[in-house]
């Protein structure tokens, strides 16, 4: 057993001495390494080449659908509702001046006779005070008449009083006589000035009178409800027999020829964009000292689409309104309202449903049309665009686009009309690699015909 393991503990060191030697002639007997020359290789790759595009550019937002003009019925007059139109429900259309909803109508009705007949009163009472001005105008004139021959013929009196040829008491008679006349023609002139101040009192309580049977005409007019526009009932609140008070909210409805959406645009990009405005100062100085005219956004080049966001091929044609006089506290976003007329036009059963209020849509925001460099998105590499120049070797440039627009990037500068923009993957991207560009033909189509639809 001893012997065993002495024969066993030599062996082992002559088998590792053995296995080292091996291991030592493999090594040696291996040729020298060879660094093969990259001179001949030759690295294929896809490009476009860099050319100007007359582009509109575009920011994006998001708000929620609202109407334009959001009414709420309400009662003008207290009475019973005798008529509900039996389509007026939530959701149903209803053109211009349709009568919704009518009031019980009778006492108004007696109360505008009860006023044109104080009217009529009133106005006959007046031609009757103008006829007795006129008759006492002329009564006066003839008392003044008697007056002066009754003065005359008391002064004759008193000269033959004088020359006892009448007797004093035919002179008292006569004197009698005059003071007579002077009374009547006094009560006259009193008369005179007390009948158009009767008269101007009658005047007042005739406009009282005529106001009063105005407002009974319009409160008659006011029991029959007619839509002002186009619109689409939101809400029902009141049923048929009913009594309702002034002031009751009978329906709720909005218009159907115009929605409004308040898009949220970052104030980043919306700056960006407002950088084409530097040409219009004069127009939006004016703006802000005399008010936005209707066309002052089309002026400066602003033009919208509204599409829904979750299906980008439905849209809309907008109309930029005006900016929101302040910025959103919570997103730092600012508002821009845009319009869309006749939301319910072109309606496509399964294909384009009608714009209504609380869809949320995205805004699609385009300035004036300025030249950009438009390169795909995917070429971009962290910051970096990958040229092959004119040793056709690698260039890798750092450059920031001016916009992220959908798959494209924009660029205001950074490179030059006819450069070779590489888009295909490259890796390894050593700078200063051979290459051999291929021209991505339908890539290249693909941003020409981009920029044409733009």
């Amino acid at each position: 057993m001893y012997n065993e393991w002495i024969t066993k503990k030599r062996v082992l060191p002559i088998i590792v001495g053995l296995c080292l030697l091996l291991a030592i002639a493999i090594v040696k007997l291996q040729p020298a390494f060879e660094h093969e020359s990259n001179d001949g290789f030759v690295t294929p790759v896809k490009i476009i080449e860099v050319a100007s595009y007359s582009v509109r550019p575009t920011i994006f937002g998001f708000g929620v659908v609202e109407p334009d003009v959001l009414f709420e019925a309400k009662a003008e007059i207290s009475g019973k509702i005798i008529y509900i139109h039996p389509q007026l429900r939530d959701g149903e259309i209803f053109t211009k001046d349709t009568e919704v909803i009518r009031i019980e109508r009778e006492d108004f009705q007696l109360s505008l006779k009860q006023a044109e007949a104080n009217i009529e009163n009133n106005e006959a009472r007046l031609r009757e005070i103008k006829v007795q001005l006129e008759n006492i105008r002329l009564d006066l004139k003839l008392v003044k008449a008697k007056l002066s021959l009754a003065e005359k013929e008391l002064k004759r009196y008193q000269v033959l009083l004088d020359k006892n040829l009448v007797a004093q008491s035919a002179v008292d008679a006569q004197r009698v006589n005059v003071l007579k006349l002077k009374q009547e023609a006094q009560n006259l002139k009193n008369l005179l000035r007390t009948l158009p101040e009767q008269l101007r009192s009658l005047e007042a309580t005739l406009t009282n009178n005529k106001a009063a049977a105005r407002v009974q005409q319009r409160n008659l007019e006011r029991t029959s409800i007619h839509l002002p526009f186009n619109a689409r009932i939101t809400q029902l609140m009141v049923d048929e027999n009913q009594f309702v008070t002034q002031g009751t909210t009978l329906f709720s409805a909005q218009t159907t020829d115009k929605v409004l959406i308040n898009a949220q645009l970052p104030l980043q990009q919306f700056k960006k964009l407002s950088k084409n405005f530097q040409d219009n100062q004069a127009l939006i100085q004016q703006a802000f000292h005399s008010g936005f005219s209707n066309d002052f956004f089309n002026q400066l080049g602003l033009s919208a689409k509204v599409n829904l966001a979750d299906d980008k091929n439905i849209y809309w044609n907008a109309r930029v309104e005006r900016i929101s006089s302040s910025m959103d506290p919570a997103s730092r976003t600012l508002g821009v309202i845009v319009s869309v007329d006749q939301p319910y036009e072109h309606i496509q059963p399964g294909k384009k449903p009608p714009l209504m209020a609380g869809m949320y849509a995205e805004i699609k925001l385009q300035g004036k049309a300025s030249d950009f460099y438009l390169i795909p998105r995917d070429a971009l590499h962290e910051g970096e665009l990958f040229f092959c120049n004119e040793n056709g070797q690698l260039e890798r440039r750092p450059i920031q686009p001016w916009q992220l627009q959908g798959n494209l990037a924009l660029f205001e500068n950074g490179m030059r009309t006819g450069e070779k923009v590489i888009v295909s993957d490259l890796f390894p991207a050593i700078p200063g690699m051979q290459l051999k560009p291929i021209l991505d033909s339908e890539k290249q189509q693909w941003l020409k015909k981009w920029a044409e639809e733009q």
